[in-house]
């Protein structure tokens, strides 16, 4: 099976270069040729779960989003103030732990946790679907799905997702996060799915709902920004660099204030958010790769965000006082 060159990884503020032989992140360890195609051997049609399949690359794709109950809300806190949450599969007995990467276009499990909570391959004709995004990593993953999985009493059922066939941790896509061990990542292809989803990142706490729009409170409202579709990207929104207008990608997961890939500085003088204005911005480097400026969570925290993706708009607040 090919081995992907070292890449940038679009999440990450550092040039993460790896390869199968080196093992940087904690204690994962890459599957062998042998153990991949074992699990790869029995693989099911993307039609079994109500998706669409298609030709590409030589193989074939899939088109497909997980179901989410109407009606359903959840509220969780954040494990250790990161935006990171449990989850549990159909049994009760098993759980996981599931990081909020809204930057990142698809979602992620480790082999091991995918194992455990049943996940089925995609597969056709002894063809399966590998990831072709356009970040694919230091070690081979594949397109499968899980019957169930909750947050609280919150239900999604036939979740598509990629697997790292890897053991013991989920590399560059855990975002340098180690305490909680990451097992999970949920993108923005599961959290788009969502009517709402307000983060209260300051106090670490999230709202989970399925189908109730979401209301801002006129009082505390500080601007909404229209959200943006970029092809390859997870979630991004209107925005601007000192007047000139740019899509920013929201990067909760990012352990910094912003970053882009234009302009070397220490600060960004003004960066706005919809109507929202940041002055003095400290700002990292992006390689020229990641094109796209990005927003982390220490810029990010300082209100109330809510992500309304079917209303198309993200709402930021003032905390109450």
């Amino acid at each position: 099976m090919k081995k992907h060159t070292p890449f940038y990884a679009a999440f990450a503020l550092l040039l993460l270069a790896g390869c199968a032989s080196k093992n940087k992140y904690g204690e994962e360890k890459f599957l062998t040729e042998r153990e991949q195609k074992a699990a790869l051997a029995k693989t099911k049609p993307p039609q079994y779960f109500g998706f669409a399949a298609f030709p590409a690359q030589g193989g074939i794709d899939y088109r497909g989003y997980a179901r989410l109950h109407p009606n359903h809300q959840a509220e969780m806190d954040f494990e250790n103030n990161k935006p990171v949450i449990k989850i549990r599969g159909r049994a009760n007995r098993l759980s996981g732990m599931a990081l909020l990467d809204f930057s990142s276009a698809m979602s992620w499990m480790e082999f091991s946790k995918a194992s455990d909570f049943d996940a089925v391959f995609m597969g056709m004709n002894e063809d399966v679907i590998p990831y072709r995004g356009q970040f694919s990593g230091d070690v081979n993953a594949y397109a499968a799905v899980v019957s169930q999985i909750r947050i609280d009493q919150l239900f999604m059922e036939n979740v598509p997702l990629f697997v790292r066939m890897s053991v013991g941790g989920l590399g560059p896509y855990s975002r340098n996060i180690f305490d909680p061990t990451i097992d999970t990542v949920f993108g923005y292809d599961i959290l788009g799915l969502y009517e709402t989803i307000q983060l209260n990142l300051r106090d670490g706490h999230v709202i989970f709902s399925t189908s109730h729009p979401y209301t801002p409170n006129e009082d505390l409202l500080m601007s909404s920004a229209r959200i943006k579709n970029v092809k390859g990207y997870g979630l991004c929104v209107e925005g601007a660099i000192f007047g000139q207008t740019t899509p920013i990608v929201l990067d909760v997961a990012g352990e910094y204030h912003f970053a882009r890939s234009d302009k070397k500085v220490s600060q960004t003088k003004q960066v706005s958010l919809g109507d929202v204005v940041y002055r003095k911005v400290p700002t990292m480097l992006l390689p020229p790769e990641l094109p796209l400026p990005r927003a982390g969570r220490l810029m990010l925290e300082k209100y109330i965000i809510t992500i309304c993706p079917t209303q198309g708009f993200v709402y930021f607040e003032r905390f109450p006082e």
